[in-house]
């Protein structure tokens, strides 16, 4: 013990060898702390990442429900695979209707100006809507997320057997598919749901 005691009391430094050893045991021991905690990092990033697309699918599946459900239309037509138009006669004897669809990678609802049967002036064609490019600022989007919707995000009606268009019931499916880009990296999520109406 009496030995161990005077090593640490005396004034001479290291050697050379006892130097070498001391740095490459830092060098080893900071070298895994730094892949470890990059490590940690990155997948911090990852999860972040697909929580947020898992979170904003979420939303924009349950913002298509919802106004599906609360708007309660008698019939539904689509004209592209991006597109559906909700209908409902109103109290006036015209038809109101609403737009859902996909466009400038957001999922854009719109109320369309009700038709009336009892005025002559023409209602604009809500095939139009989104046919003509508009800036993506424009759309009336009611949700706001981070991610883009991709080329193969698709809203598709099926409508139950023997029916044509418009349909009074019959099956949407749901084809999101969500990119989110944060500096260097990329995720994507695919999201498919069919519901019945």
């Amino acid at each position: 013990m009496r030995k161990f005691v005077d090593l640490l009391r005396r004034e001479q430094g290291f050697t050379l060898i006892e130097l070498i050893a001391a740095l490459s045991l830092f060098s080893l021991v900071s070298g895994l702390i730094y892949g470890v905690m990059m490590f940690g990092v990155q997948s911090y990033q990852r999860v972040t990442m697909e929580n947020t697309l898992r979170d904003e699918s979420d939303l924009l599946m349950s913002a298509i429900i919802t106004e599906i459900y609360t708007f309660a239309p008698s019939t539904v037509r689509s004209d592209t695979n991006q597109t559906i138009f909700l209908q409902r006669d109103n109290i006036n004897g015209g038809t109101d209707e609403v737009e859902i669809g996909i466009a400038g990678g957001q999922l854009v609802i719109n109320e369309i100006p009700a038709s009336n049967p009892a005025s002559n002036q023409g209602t604009p064609d809500p095939a139009d809507s989104l046919a003509t490019p508009v800036p993506a600022d424009t759309y009336n989007t009611r949700t706001s997320t981070d991610s883009k919707l991709g080329p193969a995000s698709s809203i598709t009606l099926e409508c139950s057997a023997n029916t044509i268009q418009p349909c009074e019931s019959g099956l949407l499916n749901i084809n999101l598919s969500l990119v989110l880009q944060r500096g260097d990296n990329t995720r994507q999520l695919n999201l498919e749901s069919k519901f019945g109406f």
